[in-house]
């Protein structure tokens, strides 16, 4: 249930009368037409520039001047039947969408993760709602695919009507922010707002006042902390709050009307850079953050060997040796130790016993490499690279590598396709959605499956060369690296067009 006034009502909007904030004058004459507390009524049209308001109580049609209809507030009953997340890129969106629907969505530090949009369900009272992850936008006047879907779906949204917008902000960006609320007010589309990071906005010295917020913008605002899920239980409750904003102003001041709220809302404290931030301008800085990029390549490249290699000595060697092969010795005997059956299932015997790098059966070499070989590996990258992307670092690394990259017709953000890429190349060559042009993406994709060996090769490659150390690893990923080199300049040769300049968001470190 939201309340409004008489000119904030759409025509064929029905709502009740509960307040009429005028003189005796005003209230007697309304009382002599009927309106009055509990009265219902109905919109009927209004005219153009604030004329007269034409609304329906019981069988008589009656005309109240503008000036008139807004002193009238009116409960409007909205049957809300779908709920859009919007705000700018890398607010928390997906967190949100996931805590009110239970759908897991890509949650990472970096914009763009959401290009299409997702959809699930929410409980609200005894029934079922839809709830839509719009893709992040900073504008409603698009400039990519992502913003170009998200105007879409919100005018989409506002023609089908019984829709409210979530509109999630982040509380240590306020300003930012804010330009993207005020565009939304003007949709003039039932509205709440989601304060989130909330906890990171206390942290960093940043005070806001929500009940003033709420009083500037005209709806309400809620603090929220996605990742635990505070706030967000007070937020479903309060989705029937959800109304037209109140703010008035002209497009060409709104970012004046941005500061103005600013200064009265926000405080932010003295503070001293935290021991994060100085690491974020030594990962940012060229002449510190390329040999630390380096590092921390060579670092993670470790790491994911020692984590797969740890898993397969530990878990996967013991399981297969000591309690699988056993059962494959006893079938290998029901099957005669030998025949055509036998070398499809078991494999070849060698000296008598089964040797899972040798037989070559489905049931035992085939089984074996998927499972004890490669699959720790793929683990250990994907533990490693949650860490990259929650902890705000790729778009850092993006912006190092953009000038590379722009010799192949790419920008820096094609470093993250590449990073899945050696996970998998499916949500690689997927991811490559971020890309703004199809010659980027199609140029990225390319690549990605000539010289970017996903996990699964990664880890036959140890396999083969990975007891030869350095000597053996270099020349193959050396190899890859000049075919990357060498294929990036003639696609861009062959390919003609113009390579976009990097243009995106740096997160904080989280």
């Amino acid at each position: 249930m939201a309340s409004i006034n008489l000119t904030m009502m759409k025509p064929g909007e029905k709502g009740k009368v509960v307040e009429i904030a005028g003189g005796k004058g005003l209230i007697s004459r309304l009382e002599s037409l009927g309106i009055i507390p509990g009265a219902e009524i109905t919109k009927i049209s209004e005219q153009i520039m604030h004329g007269p308001v034409v609304i329906k109580i019981g069988n008589t049609q009656v005309a109240i001047g503008y000036g008139m209809a807004r002193k009238v507030m009116v409960n409007i009953d909205y049957k809300i039947k779908k709920i859009l997340l919007v705000g700018n890129p890398n607010v928390g969106k997906s967190v949100i969408f996931s805590r009110l629907t239970g759908v897991d969505v890509i949650a990472s530090n970096y914009p763009g993760t959401t290009i299409d949009y997702c959809r699930g369900c929410a409980g609200y009272g005894n029934k079922r709602i839809e709830v839509i992850d719009v893709p992040g936008t900073y504008s409603l006047e698009p400039t990519t695919p992502a913003e170009e879907v998200a105007v879409q779906m919100l005018n989409k949204a506002i023609e089908e009507g019984e829709s409210i917008i979530v509109n999630v902000i982040d509380a240590t960006n306020l300003e930012r922010n804010l330009n993207l609320t005020l565009q939304l007010l003007k949709k003039n589309i039932p509205m709440i707002i989601a304060l989130n990071l909330w906890d990171e906005a206390k942290h960093t010295g940043i005070e806001i006042n929500v009940k003033k917020l709420e009083e500037i913008l005209g709806v309400s605002v809620i603090p929220t902390v996605a990742v635990t899920g505070e706030g967000i239980r007070e937020l479903v409750n309060r989705l029937d709050e959800a109304k037209r904003g109140q703010l008035k102003f002209k497009d060409e001041e709104r970012w004046h009307v941005v500061g103005q709220i600013i200064s009265q809302v926000q405080v932010i404290k003295h503070r001293h850079h935290t021991f994060l931030e100085r690491i974020g301008d030594l990962t940012i800085n060229p002449w510190s953050g390329l040999p630390i990029a380096l590092i921390l390549l060579f670092l993670i490249f470790q790491l994911i060997r020692f984590i797969g290699e740890g898993i397969i000595n530990f878990l996967s060697d013991p399981f297969f040796n000591n309690l699988y092969k056993p059962v494959m010795l006893s079938f290998s005997k029901i099957l005669g130790g030998s025949g055509i059956i036998h070398n499809i299932l078991i494999g070849e015997l060698i000296n008598g016993d089964i040797d899972f790098g040798q037989s070559f059966g489905i049931l035992t070499t085939g089984l074996y490499v998927e499972f004890a070989q490669v699959l720790p590996y793929v683990l250990a990258f994907y533990f490693v690279l949650s860490f990259l992307e929650d902890s705000g670092y790729l778009p850092r690394l993006a912006v190092l590598l953009d000038k590379f990259l722009h010799f192949f017709g790419l920008h820096g953000m094609a470093i993250i396709p590449m990073l899945l890429g050696f996970g998998c190349n499916v949500p690689g060559t997927l991811s490559t959605r971020i890309l703004e042009t199809k010659r980027e993406r199609f140029i990225a994709a390319t690549l990605m499956a000539i010289c970017v060996p996903c996990m699964a090769l990664t880890a036959m490659i140890f396999g083969l060369v990975g007891k030869f150390g350095a000597r053996g690893l270099f020349p193959v990923f050396g190899t890859l690296f000049i075919v990357f080199v060498i294929g990036g300049i003639l696609l861009k040769l062959i390919f003609k067009g113009e390579s976009p300049e990097i243009f995106t968001e740096i997160p904080s470190y989280r």
